[in-house]
């Protein structure tokens, strides 16, 4: 038995087959499902073509990891929805609520500094998690810290330590221990909901209705996806309530929401921790991965330099990983070519958190906290994994589309770039109306910034709506692609990179976020619109038909 596997949990190794005679894989069943048969291969290929594909039970593993997941996301946006008035609006004489007063520009670096650190350290947990801690040990470890990083912020946000001056620090020291909870958090948590329900590969199954039909994983594993997806999305909308808990209660209610959420989460993690399949982590992995590309480097960064065969007639060494090691590495770095452009993609969608808010504040909102807009985000995703799982997605075949992860991608993009244009044109409508028009809040009309210009915020309603769409198209299938293309031995690590291309994504949000200010934003928005469609036209041209 793997050393790092607690009492009660099973490991498989590479191949599938269990470490001892008494141990069982996951082998997970659909109730409707009377019998399974056959493999795939043993049928021919016009009978095994004909036969529709459908994915399998959803262990109760997967569902436990999936509601922590939720409660992660409730405490992330029960925090992060009020961040950028927080750190926007000054504390006093001002229409919307304030504490720092540092102003759009630096709000915006700062809660893109935030997702550029919570987005950059999934690269190291994750190979902590592929090598030596796996990805239980880490999400617990990382919870933790995580809670630390909330409590900071709590303490330091109360207004005795406000009126001290100690907000700042208490800001940026939270945001350390925030990114590194963060990034733990998320360079594992969506891979281990996915360990939950791997079966034994393709299977052909009679359901009760007597249709036979293959059960196949990797329909499972998207499913898996759009539930993980769907449960974060129903923990996001915290930031309603914490909207509302900053207007009328002040910021530190908003953050002990968040604090309390996160610690019940990680209570049903740890309570749970026999129930779960864990993979085993390869202790030498970060070794061998790490040489391994040093050697391909060297090699004139081809892989076939980092062959074993090559190594020892070239170098006269024996290397500690095999020709399957280095196919694997190569299935992981032809994934990243197609993850490269989320960058730009996440530059985009992530305007929802930051200079969106700021437009809903130069609007009317009818009583509505400003940075509540946001939780329009997670209500649409809410309503719209349904649709797109029981209707879209089988029907896309019929129109001569394949649902597979890269088609899904090329479309999410597009779908981003209209959501870009939209906000354009609801900017260019705020600077056309009193009484600021092209400076709202800023004119001495505005009264200190508690008269809005004269444009209802309804009109980014569409915004959401269409980004949300977008998103569930692009985002789900991303995970589902690294998930499916990595070894499990990579499975984690090949998730952080994921999580780096938000990293990369903030980092490009700070570098333009000295545009975020009036009355550039029209320009600026229609920037990112230009972006995102010239992404979307190149990919579809290079990966449209990738599988």
């Amino acid at each position: 038995m793997d050393p790092h596997a607690e009492k009660g949990v099973f490991e498989l190794p590479v191949d599938g087959s269990p470490d001892t005679p008494n141990e069982k894989p996951p082998n997970p069943s659909s109730p409707s499902i009377t019998a399974a048969e056959d493999s795939p291969d043993e049928l021919s290929e016009e009978e095994s073509a004909d036969l529709r594909r459908v994915g399998d039970k959803i262990k109760a593993e997967a569902w436990l990891v999936a509601m922590y997941s939720g409660a992660e996301r409730f405490a992330f946006y029960a925090l992060q929805a009020p961040l950028q008035n927080y750190m926007q609006n000054p504390a006093k004489d001002f229409g919307r609520p304030g504490a720092l007063g540092l102003g759009q520009s630096w709000a915006t670096a700062l809660n893109c500094t935030l997702m550029l650190v919570s987005y950059t350290t999934p690269l190291f947990a994750g190979v902590l998690a592929d090598g030596h801690w796996g990805p239980y040990k880490v999400l617990v470890v990382s919870s933790c810290i995580y809670l630390c990083g909330i409590l900071l912020l709590l303490l330091t946000s109360i207004p005795p330590a406000l009126e001290a001056g100690a907000s700042l620090g208490g800001l940026i020291g939270s945001f350390c221990l925030l990114g590194i909870g963060i990034g733990g958090v998320k360079s594992s948590v969506a891979p281990f909901t996915a360990d939950q329900v791997r079966g034994d590969g393709k299977r052909i199954a009679t359901l009760e209705t007597g249709e036979r039909v293959i059960i196949d994983p990797e329909i499972t594993v998207r499913t898996v996806y759009s539930i993980f997806y769907w449960c974060t999305n129903l923990g996001s909308l915290s930031g309603l309530a914490s909207t509302f808990m900053e207007t009328y209660l002040g910021f530190w209610t908003s953050f002990l929401l968040s604090f309390v959420a996160l610690t019940i989460g990680t209570m049903a993690l740890v309570l749970g921790r026999n129930k779960y399949y864990r993979r085993k982590p390869e202790a030498s992995f970060r070794a061998k991965l790490l040489s391994a590309l040093a050697c391909a480097i060297r090699g004139g960064f081809r892989l076939d330099a980092a062959q074993p065969a090559h190594q020892l007639e070239k170098h006269g060494r024996s290397v500690p990983w095999d020709e399957q090691f280095i196919r694997d590495l190569r299935d992981a770095l032809d994934a990243c070519k197609v993850l490269s452009v989320y960058p730009i993609v996440w530059l985009c969608f992530d305007q929802n958190q930051t200079n969106l808010i700021s437009q809903a504040g130069q609007m009317i909102t009818y009583g509505i906290p400003n940075d509540a807009m946001l939780t329009l985000n997670p209500i649409c995703v809410l309503i719209i994994v349904p649709i797109l799982e029981r209707w879209i997605y089988p029907y896309m075949p019929k129109v001569g589309l394949s649902p597979r992860p890269t088609v899904r991608m090329t479309l999410g993009f597009g779908l981003v770039a209209v959501s870009m244009a939209i906000a354009a044109g609801a900017q260019q409508t705020v600077y056309n109306a009193a009484p600021c028009y092209n400076m709202p809040l800023e004119c001495p009309e505005s009264n200190n910034g508690r008269i809005p210009n004269q444009v209802s915020v309804m009109l980014q309603v569409p915004i959401f709506v269409v980004g949300a769409f977008g998103e569930m198209l692009f985002s789900v299938s991303g995970s589902e692609y690294a998930y499916n293309k990595a070894a499990s031995h990579m499975k984690s690590t090949l998730q952080a990179v994921t999580m780096l291309t938000v990293a990369v994504g903030s980092a490009l949000g700070i570098a333009v976020s000295p545009a975020a200010f009036n009355p550039n934003l029209t320009i600026l928005f229609a920037s990112f619109t230009g972006a995102m469609a010239i992404t979307s036209f190149g990919f579809g041209w290079l990966f449209w038909s990738s599988n």
